[in-house]
């Protein structure tokens, strides 16, 4: 087993996430989303006690790293698929959330930019993909519409447009870096979501968690009152073409976006204190899914779904 205690090159990262399926083909399937014009792929684990089988369960996405060199969020990933797998069976908690949800786990959404220096480091990554274009303003806008960039769909966005529009996702996140901050929706203008006292409750609890294994992390006030390392999107700056507006929006999906380190790509020693710091948080919103109304609609007439 791997600790994923340090940053892999890309083969070791796909041969990572072969494993995890290797390992536990009862709960995981390893699915690629689809490989770009550089041959990497893009690939997700599918984490489920029914694997193969789509149960009425919410469907939840974690997904890191659009922004190739806001790193941290890609071994967390791994920790976290990793955590989830091994504690199954053995630990309460992990097994409930295997047992009651379907988790996919993204833990690199622009494999490109994070090797730009070659398949062995990390060290030479860029914010952008191979085109050099910023994957975070490419999205279809709920105010400006397709394209708020001016540039064509990128691959990397529209392998997630078809995997949103394939499956639906009740809950989701991607990870940042560069503050430590909880920001949700809406980015693209000032309007309030109209469930922001849920997305302030969800980050307070978020935030608090991390606050409380190190009282220096998720502490800066961006605004939102009184709330440390919480923020409404428009507040702390505009992004037009965002995901997680597009999410929300297009799909009905509560995704959020949250920047997990000041630091964007951190050393290998730090990623052990951040899995610490980060852990109980990561686990309670996923925990959040299975909170609130589920069930089957059916035709009084037919009975069919």
């Amino acid at each position: 087993t791997q600790a994923f205690d340090s940053y892999l090159t890309y083969p070791a990262y796909e041969q990572a996430m072969i494993g995890f399926q290797l390992s536990h083909p009862q709960l995981c399937r390893l699915v690629n989303l689809g490989t770009l014009p550089s041959g990497r792929k893009i690939l997700a684990l599918k984490i489920s006690d029914s694997v193969d089988i789509t149960q009425n369960e919410p469907r939840f996405l974690y997904t890191s790293s659009m922004h190739g060199d806001e790193t941290t969020g890609y071994p967390m990933m791994m920790k976290l698929a990793d955590t989830l797998l091994r504690g199954y069976g053995s630990d309460t908690e992990l097994t409930r959330l295997v047992n009651e949800m379907e988790i996919w786990i993204n833990p690199l959404a622009n494999p490109d930019g994070t090797y730009r220096g070659g398949n062995q480091s990390v060290s030479g990554a860029t914010r952008f993909n191979a085109a050099n274009i910023d994957l975070n303003r490419n999205y279809p806008d709920p105010q400006d519409g397709p394209h708020p960039d001016g540039e064509s769909y990128q691959p990397e966005t529209k392998i997630f447009m078809k995997l949103a529009d394939s499956l639906r996702f009740v809950m989701a996140a991607n990870f940042h870096g560069g503050a430590e901050v909880w920001n949700f929706p809406w980015d693209t203008w000032q309007r309030r979501h109209p469930d922001e006292n849920w997305w302030t409750e969800e980050g307070v609890k978020f935030a608090g968690s991390a606050r409380s294994n190190s009282a220096t992390f998720f502490n800066e006030n961006y605004g939102y009152p009184n709330l440390p390392g919480v923020c409404q999107g428009f507040e702390w700056y505009e992004v037009n073409g965002g995901r997680q507006d597009y999410m929300n929006w297009f799909h009905q999906c509560r995704e959020v976006t949250i920047e997990v380190s000041d630091t964007k790509l951190i050393p290998n020693s730090q990623i052990p204190v951040h899995w610490q710091w980060l852990r109980r948080s990561l686990i309670d919103y996923m925990k959040a899914s299975l909170r609130g109304i589920r069930g089957r609609i059916s035709d009084a007439c037919t009975g069919l779904p």
